[in-house]
């Protein structure tokens, strides 16, 4: 608990720095100079998500989309929001197939150490389907999940089109004694300006 007040903290702050940069800018400087350097601030990113697991117990296929848009505070400094959208199906022998819907939202700040070499923290508040396997009746749950991890870009910080990998973990995940999935989790994306 004391974690998560600690991360909640942290991108408050870095939210709050963010808003206070950005009316310095618009005071300071004209609407048009202060537009273009916003815009020379921002980088995007995302993921796509494709994935097929299988046990005795049943098989789950998912697809998703994971977009992100960083604001560069400082060159090394980012922050932005980040969200996931991911479909799934599961077939459990004996059963039709369930259709699951999973929805991750919210923020994450991202340290640049070393060229592409970064580090990245996340607070999400995750709205998901799961299935029953006795009866493959459908249920909603909603987490609120707490990831640190770090990867590398392998445009380096130097701008344009890249591509990246990361590892992170859910503390969330791995605090829930009830839950089979793994902490870990790992991500292949794309990136612009970063």
């Amino acid at each position: 608990m004391r974690f998560q007040k600690y991360c909640m903290a942290l991108v408050a702050v870095g939210l709050l720095f963010f808003a206070q940069d950005g009316l310095a800018q618009s005071k300071s400087k004209k609407k048009s100079d202060s537009s273009s350097e916003f815009k020379s601030r921002l980088w995007y990113g995302g993921g796509l998500l494709l994935g097929f697991s299988g046990s005795s117990f049943g098989n789950l296929f998912q697809f998703g989309l994971a977009p992100q848009v960083g604001y560069k505070i400082v060159e090394p400094l980012s922050i932005g929001p980040r969200a996931s959208f991911v479909f799934g199906s599961y077939k459990q022998p004996g059963f039709k197939a369930t259709n699951l819907f999973n929805t991750d939202i919210g923020g994450f700040i991202r340290f640049r150490v070393y060229q592409g070499f970064f580090l990245q923290g996340e607070l999400t508040n995750e709205w998901y389907q799961g299935v029953d396997r006795n009866t493959t009746s459908k249920f909603k749950r909603t987490r609120f999940n707490q990831r640190i991890g770090a990867g590398y870009n392998f445009a380096g910080g130097r701008g344009g089109a890249g591509s990246e990998i990361a590892i992170m973990y859910n503390f969330a995940i791995a605090n829930d004694l009830d839950t089979y999935e793994n902490p870990l989790e790992y991500r292949l994306g794309f990136t612009w300006n970063f």
